[in-house]
Protein backbone atom coordinates (compact mmCIF):
# COMPACT_ATOMS: atom_id res chain seq x y z
CA UNK A 1 0.00 0.00 0.00
CA UNK A 2 2.04 2.94 -1.25
CA UNK A 3 1.70 6.15 0.73
CA UNK A 4 0.69 8.14 -2.32
CA UNK A 5 -2.22 5.75 -2.88
CA UNK A 6 -3.57 6.50 0.56
CA UNK A 7 -4.22 10.12 -0.45
CA UNK A 8 -7.02 8.97 -2.71
CA UNK A 9 -8.96 7.30 0.10
CA UNK A 10 -12.21 9.19 0.49
CA UNK A 11 -13.47 10.18 3.93
CA UNK A 12 -17.07 9.11 4.28
CA UNK A 13 -19.26 8.47 7.28
CA UNK A 14 -20.61 4.95 7.49
CA UNK A 15 -24.30 4.44 6.83
CA UNK A 16 -25.07 2.12 9.75
CA UNK A 17 -23.06 3.61 12.59
CA UNK A 18 -21.86 6.88 14.05
CA UNK A 19 -18.21 6.07 13.24
CA UNK A 20 -16.40 7.82 10.41
CA UNK A 21 -14.66 5.78 7.73
CA UNK A 22 -11.02 5.31 8.63
CA UNK A 23 -10.10 6.76 5.24
CA UNK A 24 -10.46 10.17 6.86
CA UNK A 25 -7.66 9.24 9.25
CA UNK A 26 -5.16 8.56 6.51
CA UNK A 27 -6.20 11.50 4.35
CA UNK A 28 -5.75 13.99 7.18
CA UNK A 29 -2.32 12.63 8.05
CA UNK A 30 -0.95 12.50 4.53
CA UNK A 31 -2.47 15.76 3.35
CA UNK A 32 -0.78 17.52 6.26
CA UNK A 33 -4.02 18.88 7.71
CA UNK A 34 -4.63 19.58 11.36
CA UNK A 35 -5.12 16.57 13.64
CA UNK A 36 -8.72 15.58 13.94
CA UNK A 37 -10.95 14.39 16.67
CA UNK A 38 -12.83 11.26 15.67
CA UNK A 39 -15.47 9.70 15.46
CA UNK A 40 -18.88 11.31 15.71
CA UNK A 41 -21.59 11.33 13.07
CA UNK A 42 -22.61 14.84 14.10
CA UNK A 43 -19.32 16.18 12.71
CA UNK A 44 -19.62 18.01 9.40
CA UNK A 45 -16.69 17.99 6.98
CA UNK A 46 -15.55 18.15 3.39
CA UNK A 47 -12.28 17.10 1.75
CA UNK A 48 -10.54 20.36 2.65
CA UNK A 49 -12.06 21.27 5.97
CA UNK A 50 -13.04 19.12 8.91
CA UNK A 51 -15.13 20.52 11.74
CA UNK A 52 -14.19 18.56 14.80
CA UNK A 53 -16.00 17.52 17.90
CA UNK A 54 -14.87 16.88 21.43
CA UNK A 55 -12.84 13.69 21.04
CA UNK A 56 -9.04 13.39 21.52
CA UNK A 57 -6.88 14.60 18.63
CA UNK A 58 -4.83 11.81 17.02
CA UNK A 59 -1.25 12.37 15.81
CA UNK A 60 0.53 9.70 13.77
CA UNK A 61 4.25 9.87 13.06
CA UNK A 62 5.45 9.55 9.48
CA UNK A 63 7.51 6.43 10.23
CA UNK A 64 4.38 4.68 11.49
CA UNK A 65 2.61 5.35 8.19
CA UNK A 66 5.60 4.03 6.20
CA UNK A 67 5.69 0.88 8.32
CA UNK A 68 1.95 0.42 7.88
CA UNK A 69 2.25 0.72 4.10
CA UNK A 70 5.18 -1.72 3.99
CA UNK A 71 3.65 -4.42 6.18
CA UNK A 72 0.24 -4.32 4.51
CA UNK A 73 1.83 -4.74 1.07
CA UNK A 74 -1.00 -3.23 -0.95
CA UNK A 75 -3.90 -4.40 1.23
CA UNK A 76 -5.65 -1.12 2.08
CA UNK A 77 -8.36 -2.82 4.12
CA UNK A 78 -5.76 -4.48 6.34
CA UNK A 79 -4.02 -1.14 6.80
CA UNK A 80 -7.21 0.61 7.83
CA UNK A 81 -8.16 -2.16 10.24
CA UNK A 82 -4.71 -2.21 11.82
CA UNK A 83 -4.59 1.57 12.19
CA UNK A 84 -8.07 1.64 13.68
CA UNK A 85 -7.09 -0.97 16.28
CA UNK A 86 -3.92 0.99 17.09
CA UNK A 87 -5.94 4.14 17.77
CA UNK A 88 -8.52 2.23 19.80
CA UNK A 89 -5.77 0.66 21.91
CA UNK A 90 -4.22 4.07 22.62
CA UNK A 91 -7.62 5.48 23.55
CA UNK A 92 -8.04 2.63 26.00
CA UNK A 93 -4.54 2.58 27.52
CA UNK A 94 -3.43 6.20 27.68
CA UNK A 95 -1.99 9.28 25.98
CA UNK A 96 1.44 10.25 24.71
CA UNK A 97 4.36 10.78 27.10
CA UNK A 98 4.65 14.24 28.58
CA UNK A 99 6.82 16.65 26.62
CA UNK A 100 6.06 15.09 23.25
CA UNK A 101 3.77 16.23 20.51
CA UNK A 102 0.35 14.95 21.34
CA UNK A 103 1.06 14.85 25.08
CA UNK A 104 -1.90 16.85 26.32
CA UNK A 105 -4.82 15.19 28.05
CA UNK A 106 -6.87 15.53 24.89
CA UNK A 107 -4.34 14.13 22.40
CA UNK A 108 -3.20 10.69 21.26
CA UNK A 109 0.14 10.03 19.54
CA UNK A 110 0.53 6.89 17.40
CA UNK A 111 4.08 5.59 16.93
CA UNK A 112 5.48 2.75 14.84
CA UNK A 113 5.19 0.21 17.67
CA UNK A 114 1.50 1.06 18.09
CA UNK A 115 0.86 0.40 14.40
CA UNK A 116 2.61 -2.97 14.65
CA UNK A 117 0.57 -3.85 17.70
CA UNK A 118 -2.61 -2.89 15.88
CA UNK A 119 -1.69 -5.09 12.92
CA UNK A 120 -0.94 -7.98 15.26
CA UNK A 121 -4.35 -7.59 16.84
CA UNK A 122 -5.92 -7.67 13.37
CA UNK A 123 -4.03 -10.90 12.63
CA UNK A 124 -2.25 -9.72 9.52
CA UNK A 125 1.24 -8.74 10.69
CA UNK A 126 3.31 -10.99 8.43
CA UNK A 127 6.30 -9.62 6.58
CA UNK A 128 6.92 -12.02 3.71
CA UNK A 129 10.43 -10.67 3.19
CA UNK A 130 11.44 -10.27 6.82
CA UNK A 131 11.92 -11.98 10.15
CA UNK A 132 8.31 -13.02 10.65
CA UNK A 133 8.47 -15.04 7.43
CA UNK A 134 11.33 -17.14 8.79
CA UNK A 135 9.87 -17.31 12.30
CA UNK A 136 6.61 -18.79 11.04
CA UNK A 137 8.14 -21.35 8.68
CA UNK A 138 10.46 -22.42 11.49
CA UNK A 139 7.49 -22.81 13.83
CA UNK A 140 5.62 -24.84 11.21
CA UNK A 141 8.61 -27.09 10.59
CA UNK A 142 9.20 -27.73 14.29
CA UNK A 143 5.51 -28.34 14.98
CA UNK A 144 5.29 -30.99 12.25
CA UNK A 145 8.53 -32.56 13.45
CA UNK A 146 7.06 -32.71 16.94
CA UNK A 147 3.88 -34.36 15.56
CA UNK A 148 1.65 -31.54 16.85
CA UNK A 149 -1.04 -31.38 14.18
CA UNK A 150 -2.92 -28.53 15.88
CA UNK A 151 0.09 -26.22 16.08
CA UNK A 152 1.15 -27.22 12.56
CA UNK A 153 -2.19 -26.19 11.12
CA UNK A 154 -2.14 -22.93 13.09
CA UNK A 155 1.26 -21.86 11.73
CA UNK A 156 0.20 -22.80 8.22
CA UNK A 157 -2.84 -20.56 8.64
CA UNK A 158 -0.72 -17.70 9.97
CA UNK A 159 1.40 -17.84 6.83
CA UNK A 160 -1.35 -18.26 4.25
CA UNK A 161 -3.70 -15.69 5.80
CA UNK A 162 -0.76 -13.30 5.99
CA UNK A 163 -0.26 -13.56 2.23
CA UNK A 164 2.54 -16.13 2.00
CA UNK A 165 3.13 -17.70 -1.41
CA UNK A 166 1.57 -21.20 -1.17
CA UNK A 167 4.24 -22.62 -3.48
CA UNK A 168 6.91 -21.60 -0.97
CA UNK A 169 5.14 -23.57 1.76
CA UNK A 170 4.63 -26.52 -0.60
CA UNK A 171 8.34 -26.62 -1.48
CA UNK A 172 9.22 -26.71 2.20
CA UNK A 173 6.82 -29.61 2.70
CA UNK A 174 8.55 -31.56 -0.07
CA UNK A 175 11.85 -31.08 1.72
CA UNK A 176 10.31 -31.98 5.08
CA UNK A 177 8.90 -35.22 3.67
CA UNK A 178 12.40 -36.48 2.90
CA UNK A 179 14.41 -34.83 5.66
CA UNK A 180 12.19 -35.52 8.68
CA UNK A 181 9.96 -38.42 7.61
CA UNK A 182 12.05 -40.20 5.02
CA UNK A 183 11.86 -43.98 4.91
CA UNK A 184 9.58 -44.13 7.95
CA UNK A 185 6.77 -43.29 5.50
CA UNK A 186 7.91 -43.00 1.86
CA UNK A 187 4.37 -42.01 0.81
CA UNK A 188 4.85 -38.66 2.55
CA UNK A 189 6.97 -37.50 -0.38
CA UNK A 190 4.15 -38.38 -2.78
CA UNK A 191 1.76 -36.34 -0.66
CA UNK A 192 4.07 -33.33 -0.64
CA UNK A 193 4.75 -33.41 -4.39
CA UNK A 194 1.03 -33.78 -5.12
CA UNK A 195 0.29 -30.82 -2.84
CA UNK A 196 2.88 -28.70 -4.66
CA UNK A 197 1.41 -29.61 -8.05
CA UNK A 198 -2.11 -28.91 -6.82
CA UNK A 199 -1.08 -25.48 -5.53
CA UNK A 200 0.52 -24.73 -8.87
CA UNK A 201 -2.64 -25.76 -10.75
CA UNK A 202 -5.33 -23.96 -8.76
CA UNK A 203 -3.61 -21.33 -6.59
CA UNK A 204 -5.10 -19.53 -3.59
CA UNK A 205 -7.53 -19.64 -1.94
CA UNK A 206 -8.59 -23.05 -3.26
CA UNK A 207 -5.23 -24.68 -2.60
CA UNK A 208 -5.23 -23.84 1.11
CA UNK A 209 -7.06 -27.08 1.95
CA UNK A 210 -4.48 -29.06 -0.05
CA UNK A 211 -1.72 -27.63 2.09
CA UNK A 212 -3.77 -28.17 5.25
CA UNK A 213 -4.19 -31.85 4.36
CA UNK A 214 -0.50 -32.24 3.59
CA UNK A 215 0.61 -30.48 6.77
CA UNK A 216 -1.69 -32.68 8.86
CA UNK A 217 -0.32 -35.79 7.14
CA UNK A 218 3.26 -34.70 7.82
CA UNK A 219 2.52 -34.01 11.47
CA UNK A 220 0.87 -37.40 11.98
CA UNK A 221 3.44 -39.41 10.02
CA UNK A 222 6.24 -41.36 11.75
CA UNK A 223 9.58 -39.59 11.66
CA UNK A 224 13.02 -40.75 10.53
CA UNK A 225 16.16 -38.74 9.75
CA UNK A 226 18.21 -41.81 8.81
CA UNK A 227 18.68 -40.80 5.17
CA UNK A 228 19.27 -37.15 6.04
CA UNK A 229 21.99 -38.03 8.54
CA UNK A 230 23.62 -40.54 6.19
CA UNK A 231 23.85 -38.03 3.36
CA UNK A 232 25.24 -35.43 5.76
CA UNK A 233 28.06 -37.90 6.55
CA UNK A 234 28.73 -38.32 2.82
CA UNK A 235 29.09 -34.56 2.40
CA UNK A 236 31.38 -34.39 5.41
CA UNK A 237 33.51 -37.21 4.00
CA UNK A 238 33.92 -35.39 0.68
CA UNK A 239 34.62 -32.07 2.37
CA UNK A 240 37.34 -33.47 4.63
CA UNK A 241 39.08 -35.62 2.01
CA UNK A 242 42.70 -34.62 1.47
CA UNK A 243 44.09 -34.55 -2.04
CA UNK A 244 42.41 -35.77 -5.24
CA UNK A 245 39.24 -37.79 -4.82
CA UNK A 246 39.71 -41.56 -5.27
CA UNK A 247 39.02 -42.86 -8.77
CA UNK A 248 36.06 -45.06 -9.62
CA UNK A 249 37.02 -48.77 -9.37
CA UNK A 250 37.56 -50.29 -12.82
CA UNK A 251 34.91 -52.99 -12.43
CA UNK A 252 32.27 -50.29 -11.78
CA UNK A 253 33.15 -48.15 -14.80
CA UNK A 254 31.07 -47.94 -17.95
CA UNK A 255 32.68 -49.59 -21.00
CA UNK A 256 30.81 -48.49 -24.17
CA UNK A 257 33.86 -48.84 -26.48
CA UNK A 258 36.38 -51.56 -27.27
CA UNK A 259 39.20 -49.30 -26.12
CA UNK A 260 37.65 -48.92 -22.70
CA UNK A 261 37.10 -52.64 -22.44
CA UNK A 262 40.73 -53.23 -23.38
CA UNK A 263 41.74 -50.90 -20.55
CA UNK A 264 39.85 -53.05 -18.07
CA UNK A 265 36.73 -50.92 -17.72
CA UNK A 266 33.91 -53.09 -16.35
CA UNK A 267 36.09 -56.17 -16.06
CA UNK A 268 35.14 -58.45 -13.19
CA UNK A 269 31.81 -56.82 -12.51
CA UNK A 270 29.21 -59.27 -11.22
CA UNK A 271 25.68 -58.68 -12.47
CA UNK A 272 23.60 -59.41 -9.38
CA UNK A 273 20.29 -60.50 -11.00
CA UNK A 274 21.88 -63.59 -12.62
CA UNK A 275 23.18 -64.95 -9.33
CA UNK A 276 21.06 -67.12 -7.06
CA UNK A 277 23.10 -66.29 -3.97
CA UNK A 278 24.10 -62.88 -2.60
CA UNK A 279 27.06 -61.41 -4.44
CA UNK A 280 30.10 -60.14 -2.59
CA UNK A 281 31.50 -57.16 -4.41
CA UNK A 282 33.13 -53.87 -3.46
CA UNK A 283 31.29 -50.76 -4.59
CA UNK A 284 33.44 -48.09 -2.95
CA UNK A 285 36.99 -47.01 -3.77
CA UNK A 286 39.61 -49.05 -1.96
CA UNK A 287 40.56 -46.06 0.23
CA UNK A 288 37.03 -45.99 1.64
CA UNK A 289 36.65 -49.70 2.29
CA UNK A 290 34.73 -50.30 5.50
CA UNK A 291 33.33 -46.77 5.82
CA UNK A 292 29.74 -46.57 7.06
CA UNK A 293 27.33 -43.74 6.37
CA UNK A 294 24.27 -45.46 7.88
Amino acid sequence: MAVEHLESINAKPTEKSDVYSFGIVLWVIIAGKEPYEAFNSTCSYNKYQIHLCCRPAVYIEEKAISTLAHLCDGDARAGLNGLQLAVQARLATGKAPAGTKGSSSNEIFIREEHVKEGLQRSHILYDRAGEEHYNCISALHKSMRGSDENASLYWLGRMLEGGENPLYVARRLVRFASEDIGLADPLALNQAVAAYQGCHFIGMPECEVLLAQCVTYMARAPKSIEVYQAYSKVKECLKNHKGPLPSVPLHLRNAPTKLMKSLGYGKGYKYNPVYQEPVEQNYLPGELKGIKFF
